[in-house]
């Protein structure tokens, strides 16, 4: 059996950001761009009276201007 010369892993860099989320309160909803765009690569959000444009990039970054 070959050992590993890197030094093992400790509880805290085993644990994603994620968790500590969910251990201060409520965990933070989450919702798949698929279905925010459903076949489109942009779409309208109103919020507060104005309006935001939510973009696809073709190298599928997100682009939210107003």
């Amino acid at each position: 059996m070959a050992t590993s010369s890197t030094p093992p892993l400790l509880d805290a860099e085993l644990r994603s950001p994620a968790d500590e989320t969910r251990s201060r309160g409520p965990a933070t909803p989450l919702v798949h761009s698929e279905v925010l765009f459903g076949k489109y690569r942009e779409i309208l959000i109103e919020h507060a009276g104005s309006y935001y444009r939510l973009r696809m990039t073709h190298s599928n970054k997100l682009i939210l201007t107003k």
